[in-house]
């Protein structure tokens, strides 16, 4: 059997996208697909899954799983990409879309469209401190500036969850191997439910430079509900304000908090790398 699909990548984190009713008829465990899929070697390749039940030409409802096979609760580049696949795959005249996940639901406005690629603005509603929902191990309200040991380093955590939970670590350059503590604290028993990491380097009060180590998908070039953690986290210790520019690998995601509303918007391009049919 064959699944049809679509490859979007957002600031270079690339997901494939499959409609629900697919799988659904096919009864296929996602998971174990979603591990298939995203095999650079044997799949597809991409740092996820992400699977759309369509509502409406405006309306979907998205569940996200990483590469390992494990769901998320949320991808800020994935939602774009969410918008950019009902204007293609639908044909959907509109401009602004609603997408909905177990969490909550998010608003999308499509700035730019040529082609097969848009520049979308989207709401991510906001950050929480809460340490319960970052699932942080220890009987704390809050997980901000807390210590780790990586070897022989010292770093300091500062978590939100967006809902997806996030541990942003100041660093003053990339001169270390990031990659490999990304991957100790992922998995550090500190938190429950392991946690996303990003490296943040301070620029100045409307830029900072991020490397992401995402939970579930390791090194990616870019994640969007990461950068928004990561302007909260410095906007809540007086590092930026406004509209703040998150330059990842992948590219730059323009990010704002709004901290009367407590909402973060942002902004970032969106393109389709190519369709096809996975053979199953």
């Amino acid at each position: 059997m064959e699944i049809p699909f679509i490859k979007i990548q957002n600031a270079g984190n690339d997901y494939v996208y499959i409609e629900k009713k697919t799988v659904s008829r096919l009864k296929m465990n996602i998971s174990s697909l979603a591990r298939r899929i995203s095999d650079r070697n044997r799949g597809v390749g991409s740092d996820g899954l992400i699977i759309i039940d369509t509502l409406d030409t405006n309306l979907a409802f998205m569940r996200i799983y990483n590469s390992d096979g494990s769901e998320a609760e949320f991808c800020g580049n994935g939602l774009r990409g969410v918008a950019l696949f009902l204007k293609r795959a639908l044909k959907s005249r509109a401009r602004k879309f609603v997408v909905s996940t177990r969490w909550n639901d998010y608003r999308m406005e499509v700035v730019n469209l040529s082609g097969d690629a848009a520049v979308i603005r989207a709401s991510l509603s906001g950050p929480l401190f809460d340490a319960r929902a970052i699932g942080y191990s220890k009987d704390e309200s809050i997980c901000m500036g807390v210590p780790i040991s990586v070897g022989e380093r010292r770093r300091d955590l500062y978590c939100v969850a967006m809902p997806n939970p996030f541990a942003i670590i100041f660093v003053d350059n990339f001169d270390f191997d990031w990659q490999k503590e990304g991957w100790a604290i992922e998995n550090s028993p500190m938190f429950k439910n392991r946690i996303n990491v990003m490296f943040t380097r301070i620029d100045s009060r409307k830029r900072l430079t991020v490397m992401p180590w995402e939970r579930g998908s390791g090194a990616t070039l870019a994640c969007g509900s990461g950068a928004a953690a990561a302007v909260a986290v410095s906007g809540l210790l007086g590092y930026t304000n406004g509209k703040v520019s998150v330059i990842m690998p992948g590219g730059i995601l323009k990010t704002s908090w709004n901290i009367e509303e407590n909402e973060i918007y942002q902004e970032g391009t969106s393109r389709i790398v190519f369709t096809g049919l996975y053979k199953v």
